[in-house]
């Protein structure tokens, strides 16, 4: 996407590049949502509940990729039936756009998501998290996540996704299914090896909470030699 412009000493058409960051912008806002829904103490209370923060990095955390332009989204399912779309960045909700065609998610269904756009600008939606969803094995209605950071809740959104995401060409097209596993084999994603379509800008790592995603860092400390001095009296 270009703008065009036309300079006042030169009729002729120049383009000016937009930022990466404003055309994911756009994309998020015309693609992916309707029309912004009216301010809802519940809608509220989800939007603030998202946070980002920061852990200390373990090879057997359960984490993903993070695209190197990305916009964090909340996708919600209500008991009207109808699909929202938080804007994380802003803690807008706007209903979820019907050209997408995404059948009604369950009710309280929250599902954690980083938008970007490829390569090629076809805009992506990255689902790797989320809240509520049902459980993967039968007359477990009532039982909790087993895996705190996040294993179990990955398992029931490998069940859970394809019933609504992968049922029409517009959600294929638009949802992709992330992939979730240990950090140190998440890793190999950040030397370019496993190809994703767009820039990675590092990872991120699940945690007993959907909506607080950690970015995990591993500090090393360099050897140093430590020198003794005695003293004299």
């Amino acid at each position: 996407m270009k703008l065009e412009t036309e300079s006042a000493s030169d009729a002729s058409d120049t383009e000016t590049e937009i930022p990466a960051h404003l055309r994911l912008a756009v994309c998020v806002r015309t693609v992916l949502c309707g029309p912004a829904c009216t301010p809802l103490r519940d809608l509220d209370v989800v939007a603030t509940r998202y946070k980002c923060g920061v852990s200390q990095a373990h090879d057997k955390g359960m984490s993903t990729w993070v695209p190197h332009n990305f916009a964090p989204v909340l996708l919600l399912g209500t008991a009207s039936g109808g699909n929202l779309v938080i804007v994380c960045d802003t803690g807008v909700a706007y209903t979820m756009s019907p050209v997408l065609d995404v059948p009604p998610l369950p009710t309280d269904t929250i599902l954690v998501a980083n938008c970007t756009l490829d390569h090629d600008e076809t805009f992506r939606v990255l689902v790797y998290d989320g809240e509520n969803l049902a459980p993967t094995t039968a007359g477990a209605d009532s039982a909790p996540d087993e895996a705190p950071e996040g294993g179990e809740r990955y398992r029931r959104l490998l069940r859970f996704f394809p019933r609504f995401f992968q049922r029409t060409e517009a959600a294929k097209s638009t949802f992709v299914l992330q992939w979730v596993g240990y950090y140190e084999h998440a890793c190999n994603f950040l030397n370019g090896t496993i190809p994703v379509g767009h820039r990675v800008g590092g990872l991120l790592t699940t945690t007993g909470d959907a909506l607080k995603p950690t970015r995990p860092v591993r500090v090393k400390i360099p050897a140093a030699d430590i020198e003794r001095f005695s003293g004299t009296s």
